[in-house]
């Protein structure tokens, strides 16, 4: 800290030149003068905020105090304060510009001190600054467009940023997009994979022997049918079961009344009693217990019936469809010549 306070009085001390008589001061010299003092008291500005820990105001006054008066040392502390900011890249873009310029034998002390410093503190920021290494997979490296921050990077070389937060983007054609935000931290060296999903349509559709995507639109009415088969039989079988039941219950009802009849015929009931009568309902009422018994038994049946059809209609359809087909048959006829006579010749699949 001394020896920067040192600095910046050596810099205030070169900026401030003889006063010459007011007789011999022209106009240029007077706006010689003026920028001079602008620049020392944007300096001396900058000085207090940088001390202050305001780094983004420090870093507008050095500038500023540059752009009224070109000095080395004014860069110097705008590469500090950018460090201070975390702008690694631009801090070691104004130490750079520092040191390419060519100072002459008898430049002041302080431009030459700057100097210095700025080798100095470039060196030891190199290793701070982070890269990032992108490898893409999923699309053919040339049809990758791959940005960082919105600006277009290679894949698979490394690239130096600011630490903080960035956001990366690969993209290829018909393929979705992928993007991720990452964070660097000072002296990191990330290497990052992404990986592109395919396109809707690829990832639907399977290849054919021509390498073109196809849908196997066989494939998916064999297995619909299949699907629909099996729900057919599984509902055949569930209502046979529930028909046999019913049937069960109006069997056991049918026995209960024949048991009824039986009792108030005194033997083996023959339901032949006077039409109106109490015996007469009590046999109608038996005649149609042993109806319903036989129609849901017959409901039971035709259902357990149905669903092995389907099953078995299912399940053929797709052996069948899955069977390899025959070859055509062809045949083709030749005309055979020889010296005792001719014919034809039959060939070919048959």
């Amino acid at each position: 800290m001394r020896r920067r306070r040192q600095l910046s009085l050596g810099l205030l001390f070169v900026l401030a030149l003889p006063a010459v008589p007011a007789t011999a001061v022209s106009q240029p010299a007077r706006s010689t003068e003026q920028a001079k003092a602008a620049a020392r008291a944007l300096a001396d500005k900058g000085w207090e905020l940088f001390n202050a820990g305001r780094y983004e105001e420090a870093l507008a006054a050095f500038r500023d105090a540059e752009a009224q008066v070109h000095a080395p040392p004014f860069l110097v502390f705008a590469a500090r304060s950018c460090e201070r900011l975390g702008r690694l890249l631009e801090a070691r873009s104004l130490y750079q510009r520092v040191l390419d310029e060519p100072l002459a034998a008898g430049a002041p002390q302080a431009f030459q001190q700057a100097q210095a410093d700025a080798r100095a503190e470039l060196a030891a920021l190199a290793p701070r600054i982070p890269t990032l290494e992108v490898a893409v997979t999923g699309a053919a490296p040339g049809a990758v467009e791959l940005t960082l921050d919105g600006e277009r990077v290679a894949p698979a070389a490394p690239v130096e940023r600011d630490p903080g937060e960035h956001t990366l983007s690969a993209r290829a054609p018909g393929q979705p997009p992928v993007t991720r935000t990452i964070r660097l931290s000072e002296g990191a060296r990330e290497r990052i994979a992404l990986d592109l999903p395919p396109a809707p349509a690829a990832a639907a559709a399977t290849a054919s022997p021509s390498g073109h995507a196809t849908r196997d639109a066989g494939s998916d009415v064999k297995t619909a049918a299949l699907i629909g088969g099996g729900v057919a039989a599984g509902a055949g079988m569930l209502a046979g079961v529930v028909f046999t039941l019913v049937a069960n219950g109006k069997a056991s009802d049918a026995s209960q009344q024949w048991d009824v009849v039986e009792a108030m015929e005194g033997g083996a009931p023959k339901c032949a009693p006077p039409a109106g009568s109490y015996q007469a309902q009590q046999c109608s009422k038996l005649s149609a217990m042993v109806d319903d018994k036989y129609l849901f038994s017959n409901l039971a049946l035709w259902s357990f019936i149905g669903a092995g059809v389907s099953a078995a209609g299912a399940l053929g359809y797709y052996w069948l469809a899955t069977a390899p087909s025959e070859p055509e048959k062809h045949m083709h006829l030749f005309p055979l010549v020889m010296p005792g006579g001719g014919g034809l010749v039959a060939g070919g699949v048959f």
